[in-house]
């Protein structure tokens, strides 16, 4: 069954493989990179998340299936929009209540307050539009 459950404990997984933090940080990145960015066109005031450092978009659509895309010109708020994607995008629905997604993968103690706060309001933005 593909749910959020799944798709944590998948990339919980992969990041396990990696040895320290800043393995697990290259992958992160990677996946940024690897990610097929929000066009410049559809990139909003509407879809922009705010407080972050760099500029960073996160558009949520719902049409039958999460459709969540991302950009940002910074490598870490894109990488963690990857993650968001990774987590979201094709879901049929999301869950009553999300699971401590930052706590399970160790987020808490290795990002700044201000990443955090932007992974937290992009997983908010999911909560809000995904439904």
């Amino acid at each position: 069954m593909d749910d959020l459950e799944s798709r944590l404990e998948g990339v919980l997984e992969e990041l396990s493989l990696e040895g320290d933090w800043n393995d697990r940080y290259r992958l992160l990145v990677a996946w940024g990179d690897e990610a097929v960015p929000l066009p410049e066109e559809e990139r909003t005031d509407a879809d922009a998340v705010h407080g972050c450092s760099s500029p960073l978009w996160l558009r949520v659509e719902n049409p039958g299936r999460l459709r969540v895309r991302a950009a940002s010109t910074g490598v870490l708020p894109r990488a963690l929009a990857s993650l968001v994607c990774r987590l979201f995008d094709g879901l049929e629905r999301l869950p009553a209540e999300f699971p401590p997604i930052a706590d399970r993968l160790d987020l808490k103690r290795h990002l700044s307050p201000t990443r955090l706060h932007t992974f937290e309001r992009m997983l908010e933005r999911v909560k809000e539009r995904g439904r």
